[in-house]
């Protein structure tokens, strides 16, 4: 990790970023400008993956060390955000803000109005609320939707694949008392990060890899104690950035 790059950003010039670097114009004075490094270094790629995980973040890349994502990794961005929870990232990346589609922009139908294609992979719920209209394919499980991921990588400008099984697997395993969330945690992080590499694998070179995390749906109660406590309360969500 010491020698990873790191940017610090906001959480709202994600959208900007995305538009720029699928060589579109972002619209001027509604959102955030880009990150001009990111730009600048990721110029030229033919298409985007974005992988949404719940539950990860600075705090967990470098506590759990998933193998892909460290050794692949080329620019760890840091993203300050008044709301790191999983819908307010995703309000933030479609709509550049905390605002409902200011002056009628919403990402995925600003990319596909600039005829881009984009698709959007992820729980039925978030896709009513989010997709703009794009190519939208509900899935109920993380598995599926990384399964669905291998058919739609090489296929969009922008592909987009939400995975969020950790609340969900959480209760069913508070409730059996199998797992601590902890070690549930770490093994969906690894079990996820084997999945994103196999993603790697089956892109075609020109493509850029974006993995952003965010803390989950809503605040977890980690039995995490001392410094490792501290240092999870402190930690922010981030976007990977992995060129092909």
């Amino acid at each position: 990790m010491s020698e990873l790059q790191t940017v610090k950003a906001y959480l709202s010039q994600i959208p900007a970023t995305l538009i720029k670097l699928l060589e579109l114009d972002p619209p001027k004075d509604i959102i955030p400008s880009p990150i001009k490094n990111i730009v600048d270094r990721y110029a030229g790629v033919k298409r985007i993956i974005l992988i949404m995980i719940d539950n990860f973040g600075l705090f967990e890349i470098t506590y759990y060390k998933p193998e892909f994502l460290i050794s692949g990794s080329e620019i760890m961005s840091l993203l300050s955000t008044k709301n790191p929870y999983t819908l307010g990232v995703l309000h933030q990346l479609m709509f550049g803000g905390f605002e409902t589609e200011p002056n009628g922009f919403h990402l995925l139908k600003y990319i596909n109005e600039n005829g881009k294609k984009t698709c959007f992979i992820g729980r039925k719920k978030d896709l009513d609320r989010y997709d703009g209209g794009t190519n939208s394919i509900p899935k109920d499980t993380d598995m599926s939707t990384w399964i669905e991921s291998a058919k739609a990588i090489n296929n969009y400008d922008l592909s987009w694949m939400h995975y969020l099984d950790f609340e969900n697997l959480h209760k069913q395993q508070r409730r059996l008392k199998q797992q601590t969330p902890e070690e549930l945690i770490e093994k969906l992080i690894n079990r996820t990060d084997k999945w994103i590499k196999s993603n790697y694998k089956q892109l075609r070179n020109g493509s850029l890899m974006i993995i952003i995390g965010d803390h989950g749906r809503a605040k977890m109660d980690f039995e995490y104690s001392g410094k490792i406590a501290q240092w999870r309360q402190a930690s922010v969500p981030i976007a990977i950035f992995i060129e092909k």
